[in-house]
């Protein structure tokens, strides 16, 4: 489990790390491809979709933050050694859909271990408790002010992209809702409001 889950997030790390860096090719690509009278229209769709995809990604970095400065404040109120360190861990892990806090709260839990077992315990129901908080209530708000959709679609589709796709469908689940918001705001309602 843990060495798919790590080789998983391992590929999907360098994967957005070579997609980000072709994203203007990529795009400049697929605006080719679509035909030259509609493609004033695909571009402005297209571009929207991309600063909505940037919003996500600096929305994820807050919200990773978040956790990582919490991590901290517990950690140094208790006196688990290396704060800093494990804060920064935290953040980084949090990064990573669904299973990143997870391991970083075992992991924090573990090192907790070395204070006292009632640390240890305490840390460990922390990381349940502020999953519980990040998971229904950070990560909605956060992510729906910054791509501009629903709290509740964003759990949603959290949940359906996890559950149909794994780690990867948890990654794209907000920015596909979102792109999927844009289409229907841009194309579909439009055609329908005139029908």
């Amino acid at each position: 489990m843990v060495p798919s889950a790590t080789a998983a997030t391992f590929t999907v790390l360098v994967l957005t790390v070579y997609l980000l860096a072709d994203l203007p090719r990529i795009r400049r690509l697929a605006y080719r491809l679509t035909p030259a009278t509609r493609r004033p229209r695909v571009i402005l769709i297209g571009d929207e979709i991309s600063a909505k995809v940037g919003r996500y990604v600096l929305g994820n970095l807050l919200t990773s933050l978040i956790a990582g400065v919490g991590t901290f404040i517990w950690l140094f109120a208790f006196g688990v050694p290396y704060p800093v360190v494990l804060g920064i861990m935290v953040a980084i892990f949090d990064l990573i859909p669904i299973v990143g806090s997870t391991i970083a709260g075992i992991i924090v839990s573990l090192i907790a271990l070395t204070v006292s077992l009632p640390i240890a315990i305490a840390t460990a129901v922390f990381y349940i408790l502020y999953r519980l908080l990040e998971d229904y209530l950070i990560v909605p708000r956060v992510m729906g002010r910054a791509v501009d959709i629903p709290a509740t679609a964003t759990v949603v589709a959290v949940l359906i992209g996890g559950t149909a796709f794994g780690l990867l469908g948890a990654l794209v689940a907000i920015p596909a809702a979102a792109a999927i918001d844009i289409m229907l705001r841009e194309t579909v309602y439009p055609s329908l409001d005139q029908a």
